[in-house]
């Protein structure tokens, strides 16, 4: 079998595919200038002329000013960065508030500051997967230093309510982290308007290259360096830049500009349209409510199916389903989804869920067979089971 003609891939949430007009950006960036963009000749200025642009194209789509970037590996540093410089400015009477649902990247990290006493609150969620913003106050009168909030739920696509969020933090006067891996490109982000201190950004979730990210710093945000030594970026993460890449994540920012909202109505009929279709196979359960989830996540957990066995029949069938269980970290720890866990369900219902994330690829006809492959599994499972 031909693996790559015959794969339906619906894993967008984990990557994207380049978007048009990226790889020939970054073949550009590699090709017009091998000098730092640090340096102070010509070909060092066009290097960095390339970023200014760069930085332009990012900054449009959160409404940012493109001085206030700081450029990353990835969200998994940013993240680190947002927390960790935050609570090494702020000193040992940190307070973190943050969610439980909240990746790995913000969970291992808030865990290893707990380790060297920094306070942590956790706060909970509802069915739907979503905070109650009267804990949210609670926490913030209890001498809060910063709020820690991803935007879109990276295994569920729920969505936050960040502008509400953003109002309590500012009354309390504390300093708000949303981890917007999910969101850029997506939702409409606008640190100004939602009042964000920090902003954690990746550029492979929209068609951008892998190994680049960004972390918005709000202008007086108080803020300690984790990496040191060439006092790049305002000696807030020094290092060379990448200039290639991070040229690809503004290709990739200026074409999400161009078409995020007619895009995210398209994917939201498509993936109503899959909900209704796997609901052929019964006692299929939708994870999160659809009013407040992001219209390329589907998430939905099976009865009657062992959940590995589910994932291994969808992606190695014919055709292949590119799709995802829980989250990579929860399953390499042999663990159910912590986030549906937390959302109500049982460990034997998070064990058995599906991710479908559609993308920029995705048409009409590969839900449809998607749907049928869905079924025709799940209905092969069951009989097994029953025979058993």
């Amino acid at each position: 079998m031909n693996a790559a003609s015959e794969t339906i891939y619906l894993d967008y949430a984990a990557t994207a595919p380049l978007a048009p007009g990226v790889m020939e950006v970054m073949q550009h960036a590699l090709m017009a200038t091998d000098a730092n963009p640090a340096s102070l000749h010509g070909p060092g200025r066009e290097a960095a002329r390339l970023i200014d642009t760069a930085a332009a194209e990012v900054a449009q789509l959160i409404n940012a000013r493109e001085k206030d970037l700081i450029w990353t590996s990835g969200a998994t540093e940013s993240i680190n960065l947002a927390l960790k410089g935050v609570v090494a400015f702020a000193g040992t009477d940190a307070h973190i508030v943050s969610v439980v649902t909240e990746h790995s990247a913000t969970l291992d990290t808030l865990a290893w500051l707990e380790k060297y006493g920094t306070r942590v609150t956790r706060l909970p969620v509802d069915s739907d997967g979503r905070i109650d913003l009267g804990d949210l106050e609670s926490a913030l009168a209890d001498n809060a230093t910063l709020v820690s909030i991803m935007h879109v739920n990276n295994e569920t696509g729920v969505i936050q309510d960040i502008a509400a969020i953003g109002e309590r933090c500012a009354a309390h006067g504390v300093d708000l982290h949303v981890d917007a891996a999910q969101s850029l490109g997506r939702l409409a982000l606008d640190v100004e308007r939602m009042q964000i201190a920090l902003l954690s950004l990746s550029a492979h979730k929209i068609g951008g290259p892998k190994g680049v990210g960004a972390l918005y710093v709000r202008p007086r945000t108080g803020l300690a360096a984790q990496l040191h030594g060439g006092g790049q970026q305002r000696g807030l993460r020094s290092g060379t830049l990448a200039t290639h890449q991070i040229a690809g994540f503004g290709a990739a920012a200026a074409h999400m500009a161009a078409i995020r909202d007619s895009e995210q109505k398209r994917l939201a009929v498509l993936r109503d349209h899959l909900s209704d279709a796997l609901a052929r196979a019964d006692r299929v359960m939708r994870n999160g409510g659809p009013v407040h989830t992001a219209a390329p996540f589907l998430n939905v957990s099976v009865a009657g199916v062992h959940g590995d066995a589910l994932l291994k029949g969808l992606t190695d069938g014919a055709p292949a389903l590119a799709v995802s269980s829980g989250a990579a970290c929860s399953a390499a720890k042999g663990q159910s989804s912590y986030v549906l866990r937390a959302m109500g369900r049982s460990p034997r219902e998070a064990g058995a869920s599906i991710r479908f994330s559609l993308g920029a690829g995705t048409t009409a006809a590969q839900i449809d067979a998607a749907a049928d492959r869905f079924v025709s599994e799940v209905s092969r499972l069951r009989a097994i089971a029953d025979a058993a």
